[in-house]
């Protein structure tokens, strides 16, 4: 049923997982770089708990969906293949790690938080603007079944971004909004690079670097407690 170059190419799959996890395993020292990052300045030892909890749930789906996106039909050669199942893989883990874990403590917040709130203007504003284009371009080649693909994984980011925003708060409400803001800005990122790859070409290396740039956007100052 399946040739060998599959199973290859899922033992690929499989090891870049399982690296990953090893190599990207949150310690304390992460989750404390992390919310450093995202201007939670001196973070106690119960914040950085919260952030590394964060991150190991989004570690633990990485070698199980990689291996899942091997049976996914092929986007381009092998290098792109590998690398959009790797982004695929990332964007769905920060999906399905957003639900809120049993026992967590919620807290109440005392205004309504909306999407400005959580998220920079500009990854808002850039992110439809380059998936657009993206899918544009594709459409007047015709090739309407990367433009499926990239309206699948919008509407991924779409959902991310809801939860996100809509989700009950937990724990601390420093670290609860600044987790908030990274899974938006980070699922944004992946899926320009998504969209990229699937749009090939030159499509490709702007996705790539706005991931790295919207990852990388910090929040508005005032929206994150110190």
């Amino acid at each position: 049923m399946f040739d060998r170059e599959f199973w290859i190419q899922l033992a690929v799959l499989a090891g870049v997982g399982l690296f990953l996890v090893v190599m990207l395993w949150p310690t304390a020292s992460t989750g404390k770089r992390l919310l450093r990052k995202w201007q939670v300045r001196d973070p106690s030892d119960a914040q950085v708990e919260d952030a590394v909890r964060y991150l190991k749930r989004r570690r633990l789906l990485y070698p199980w969906l990689y291996l899942a996106g091997g049976f996914l039909p092929p986007l381009g050669d092998m290098p792109n293949q590998l690398l959009a199942i790797v982004l695929a893989g990332t964007l769905l883990a920060e999906l399905l790690a957003l639900r809120v874990p049993r026992g967590t403590r919620r807290v109440a917040t005392l205004a309504p938080r909306g999407l400005t709130d959580i998220a920079a203007r500009g990854v808002l504003i850039c992110y439809p603007v380059l998936v657009l284009a993206m899918a544009v371009h594709l459409g007047v080649q015709g090739q309407w079944a990367r433009v499926g693909w990239i309206a699948l994984s919008a509407l991924v980011v779409a959902v991310v971004t809801w939860v996100a925003v809509v989700r009950p708060a937990t724990g601390d409400e420093a670290v609860d909004l600044a987790l908030r803001t990274r899974s938006v800005h980070v699922t944004a990122g992946l899926g320009v690079a998504m969209a990229g790859l699937i749009a090939l070409h030159v499509w490709g290396y702007v996705g790539i670097f706005a991931w790295v740039a919207m990852a990388n956007t910090k929040p508005v100052p005032t929206k994150i407690a110190p």
